[in-house]
C-alpha cells in the first residue's frame, strides 16, 4: 500500500507542477489529481475535503477545469448536488478540448486577417502595401497551421507524430549525408 500512496503522491505533484507551468495555482493540479484517482464522481464537498482547500477555492477551480475540458460535471438522478469526474483519456482531451480551441482561434484569425485585408484593398499607399504583404504572409502561415491542425484532428496523435518524425529525419538526413 505504501507504493500506491507514493505513486499517487508523485502524480499529484506532477499535476500541481503542470498547473504551475501553465501559470495556474497548484490548487488546479491537486484538484485534478484528486479526481484522476477516483473511480466514481465526487461532490464539491468531497473534493474540498480530500484536497484540503476551501469550498470557494475548489468551486472556482472546478469551473475553470470544466471549461477547459479536463473535468466533467455530472448530475445524479434525485440529487441536487453536482458531481465531478476527471477526463482521464488525455488523448481524447487534446483532440476535443485543446485542438478544437486552437482550431477556433485559427479560423477567427483567418476571418480577421481577411477583414483587415479588405480594409486596405483600395489603398495604394506604401504603408497599405506593407500591411497587405504582412497580412498575406500571416494568411499563408495561418493556412499551414490550419492544415496541420486538421491532420491532428483526423488522425491519432501518435501516428501523425511518427510520420512527421520519419519525414523530418529523412529530409534532414538527405540534406546532411
Amino acid at each position: 500500500m505504501v507504493g500506491v500512496e507514493e505513486a499517487k503522491r508523485i502524480m499529484m505533484e506532477h499535476f500541481a507542477n503542470t498547473a504551475r507551468r501553465f501559470g495556474l495555482s497548484e490548487l488546479y493540479g491537486y484538484i485534478y489529481g484528486v479526481l484522476f484517482f477516483e473511480d466514481e464522481p465526487l461532490s464539491l464537498g468531497e473534493i474540498a475535503e480530500r484536497s484540503g482547500y476551501s469550498l470557494s477555492h475548489v468551486s472556482t477551480a472546478l469551473k475553470l477545469l470544466e471549461n477547459i475540458g479536463l473535468v466533467k460535471r455530472i448530475k445524479k438522478p434525485g440529487d441536487k448536488r453536482a458531481y465531478y469526474t476527471a477526463i482521464k483519456n488525455i488523448r481524447e482531451w487534446r483532440k476535443e478540448a485543446y485542438y478544437k480551441k486552437i482550431e477556433e482561434d485559427v479560423k477567427q484569425t483567418r476571418e480577421n486577417l481577411l477583414k483587415a485585408l479588405k480594409e486596405v484593398e483600395n489603398d495604394k499607399s506604401e504603408e497599405a502595401e506593407k500591411i497587405r504583404q504582412r497580412i498575406e504572409f500571416a494568411l499563408q502561415r495561418n493556412a499551414i497551421t490550419e492544415k496541420i491542425l486538421n491532420i491532428f484532428l483526423k488522425h491519432e496523435d501518435e501516428k501523425v507524430l511518427k510520420a512527421l518524425l520519419e519525414c523530418l529525419e529523412e529530409k534532414l538526413n538527405s540534406e546532411n549525408p
